[in-house]
C-alpha cells in the first residue's frame, strides 16, 4: 500500500487509531524524508506564543473596484507536481522552479483515500462541535506603522497549537498527521529554498485550519491580498513568512463554476511585487480548484492571492502553514 503522502515522507508507521466514525485504516506517517535527511536542521515551531492573522492589502470596498474578472474563475489548473514514487529529490527541484518561476506550485500530493477521508470527518466533527473561531486580518492603522487595525473575515478558523492538539487529540489525530507532514514538506524544501531564493527557513507556524461557510456567510470570501505585504505600499512590518502550503479537505468533485471557493492567484513576476492589488489584477490569472488531496505552495510575500465566494450549502475547509525566516529587528 503507497504511503498516504509520499511526497512528505518516505518512512511510514502502522495505521493510528481514528475518530470516532472515521474509517479504520489510514497510514500515519514518521516525520522522515530521506533525500534530505543529512541535510536538514530542525525547524522551530511558533508554538503557542505567536499565532499570525493573515494580513489583508484589500478592502471588500476596493475590491468591488477591481475588474470583475477578479472573482470570476478560470478552468482550474493541472498539477505541476504529482507526488508518486520515491522520486523526493526530483519532487523537490519541480516545485523549488515552479515557485522561482511564477511564484505558485499545484501539487497531487498523492494521500490515500482513507486518510483523506479520515481528515474530512474531523474537520466536519470540529465544525459541528463549534470548535472554529472567528478569524481576523489586520492592516497597519497607516502605511509603515506597527499599530495594526483588525477586521473580520469571512472564515472561521482552528489553530493546531502544540496545547490545542493535545486538549483535543482524539478528534484531530488525521490532522495532527497532516499538519506534522506540510511541517516535513517545507522542510524538504528548505535547502533548494535557500540555494535558488535565498530564503533561509529557521520556523514555521502552527498550522490553520480554515473552513468558509457559504451557508453561515453567504458568498464567503477572501478578497486579493498578500500573506506577509511588507514589499507592498502597506509597508507592513516584515513578519518573517515566505512560504506558504495550503492542503485542501473537501469532497470531490469540486465545480469551481458551481461550487465557488476557488483559490485566484494573481500571476505576477515573483521577483516584483504589485504595490497594490489593483495593479496585480492586471496579470494573468491561475484558478485552482479546493479538490481533496490538492497541495499548493506558494511565495507569502509576493503572490496576491484570494479565495472566490463559496456557494450556498458547501463548506471549504484547507489546513495551511507559513515557514518564516529570522528578520532583524
Amino acid at each position: 500500500k503507497p504511503p498516504a503522502f509520499p511526497g512528505a515522507a518516505l518512512t511510514w508507521m502502522p495505521p493510528a487509531p481514528c475518530v470516532e466514525g472515521a474509517p479504520r485504516r489510514f497510514v500515519q506517517l514518521a516525520a522522515k524524508w530521506r533525500t534530505f535527511r543529512e541535510e536538514r536542521r530542525p525547524l522551530c515551531t511558533s508554538g503557542d506564543a505567536e499565532v499570525l492573522p493573515t494580513t489583508s492589502t484589500t478592502s471588500r470596498d476596493l475590491a468591488a473596484e477591481l475588474p470583475s474578472r477578479s472573482l470570476t474563475p478560470g478552468e482550474p489548473a493541472a498539477f505541476d507536481v504529482v507526488l508518486v514514487g520515491q522520486r523526493s529529490l526530483q519532487h523537490a527541484r519541480r516545485v523549488v522552479d515552479q515557485l522561482k518561476e511564477r511564484g505558485i506550485c499545484v501539487v497531487k500530493a498523492g494521500a490515500d483515500k482513507a486518510f483523506r477521508r479520515a481528515l474530512l470527518i474531523e474537520a466536519e466533527l470540529l465544525w459541528t462541535a463549534g470548535m472554529f473561531e472567528e478569524a481576523v486580518r489586520g492592516r497597519p492603522i497607516e502605511p509603515g506603522s506597527k499599530e495594526m487595525r483588525y477586521s473580520g473575515r469571512d472564515d472561521k478558523v482552528v489553530w493546531l497549537t502544540k496545547s490545542w492538539t493535545e486538549g483535543q487529540e482524539r478528534y484531530c489525530k488525521a490532522l495532527k498527521v497532516l499538519d506534522n507532514q506540510l511541517g516535513d514538506f517545507g522542510v524538504g524544501l528548505r535547502s533548494l529554498l535557500e540555494a535558488e531564493l535565498g530564503f533561509n527557513l529557521s520556523r514555521r507556524t502552527p498550522g490553520m485550519l480554515a473552513c468558509y461557510s457559504g451557508d453561515e456567510v453567504p458568498g464567503a470570501r477572501y478578497d486579493l491580498h498578500v500573506d506577509n505585504p511588507y514589499k507592498t505600499v502597506m509597508a507592513s512590518p516584515d513578519d518573517g513568512r515566505r512560504l506558504t502550503l495550503v492542503y485542501y479537505i473537501n469532497e470531490n468533485p469540486w465545480d469551481v463554476h458551481k461550487d465557488g471557493g476557488a483559490l485566484q492567484v494573481c500571476l505576477t513576476d515573483p521577483n516584483h511585487v504589485p504595490a497594490t492589488a489593483a495593479e496585480a489584477i492586471q496579470s494573468p490569472l491561475l484558478t485552482v480548484a479546493p479538490e481533496s488531496d490538492t497541495l499548493v505552495a506558494f511565495l507569502s510575500s509576493s503572490m496576491y492571492h484570494a479565495v472566490l465566494p463559496v456557494a450556498a450549502g458547501r463548506r471549504r475547509f484547507a489546513l495551511s502553514a507559513w515557514f518564516q525566516c529570522d528578520v532583524s529587528a
